[in-house]
């Protein structure tokens, strides 16, 4: 009985740094690295000026459709 709660603590903590370790490296490579590899691969393959035109013409800039109107800018 004696230094029962110190050698429980101490086997606690190293049960727990084993489990938060183990979720750690799991979430670097299960969420992490397949999110990067995504975003890399999406803007390897993005054309900003495409998408900027495409969105021009659908009407999402309501600023850039009346500089157009006035004149200020050509389409």
């Amino acid at each position: 009985m004696r230094n029962l709660l110190l050698n429980k603590t101490k086997k606690d903590f190293a049960i727990a740094l084993i489990i938060a370790s183990t979720a750690a490296i799991a979430y670097k490579f299960g969420v992490q690295e397949r999110r990067r590899s995504t975003f890399q691969e999406f803007y390897r393959t993005y054309d900003a000026d495409k998408s900027y035109e495409r969105m021009k013409k659908m009407g999402v800039f309501d600023s850039v459709n009346k500089m157009v109107e006035e004149g200020h800018l050509t389409k």
